[in-house]
């Protein structure tokens, strides 16, 4: 995240900012909500976030983690796999977007994706 999307105007840090850029980061939001749940592997977690290439998953799991919000767990079985979770931080954060997925349920319909270019699952 550039730190200038962090910046009120008067060049001052602005905590509100800095929030909206980090879930303004694509795939920051999904990789959060699909962790809600609890512990994921790698490509369990890659199969949930859908069309996130491995590398960018790889690159936003270990910012997610540098800045707390999620834990990465190695796992010594064989073979040997990586599983990632939300830490206490991150579980704030998931919280703070469920208002969101709630107005999602409300609002959101297929024909608005569409008029949005949005990729629809199916």
């Amino acid at each position: 995240m550039e730190r200038s999307q962090t910046l009120a105007r008067n060049g001052q840090f602005c905590p509100g900012r800095a929030a909206l850029a980090l879930v303004g980061q694509r795939w920051v939001p999904r990789i959060v909500y699909e962790l809600l749940d609890g512990k994921r592997r790698f490509n369990d977690l890659a199969a949930s976030v859908g069309g996130c290439n491995s590398r960018t998953l790889r690159d936003r799991l270990k910012t997610l983690e540098e800045i707390g919000l999620i834990e990465r767990h190695m796992l010594a079985t064989m073979p040997p796999w990586v599983e990632y979770e939300l830490t206490e931080l991150g579980r704030g954060l998931a919280v703070a977007m469920l208002p969101l997925t709630e107005w999602g349920r409300v609002n959101m319909h297929e024909g608005m994706l569409e008029a949005v270019n949005v990729e629809v699952e199916g």
